[in-house]
């Protein structure tokens, strides 16, 4: 179940926004504070340290890591397309 709304999250802007183009944007914005939001959570709940330096690492490393992967994901579409 998770894994089906983790994945809806960045599809719901094209849901509602016509041009495909202002869609990405807004999925864009959405996906990355929702990855800042699991971030944080997930460094408080894993107890990473102490303080709000570590919440915003916790944050911003996973913000990194789904940008890479979302990068990663284009590069291989784009290698196999040819």
């Amino acid at each position: 179940m998770g894994y089906l709304v983790g994945g809806l999250i960045p599809l719901l802007p094209y849901f509602f926004i016509e041009k495909a183009h202002v869609a990405l944007i807004y999925s864009s914005i959405v996906t990355g504070i929702v990855l800042l939001i699991f971030g944080a959570v997930k460094a408080h709940i894993t107890g990473a340290g102490v303080g709000a330096s570590t919440y915003v690492w916790g944050a911003v490393s996973t913000l990194l890591v789904g940008g890479i992967a979302a990068g990663a994901a284009f590069g291989i579409v784009k290698a196999l397309e040819g």
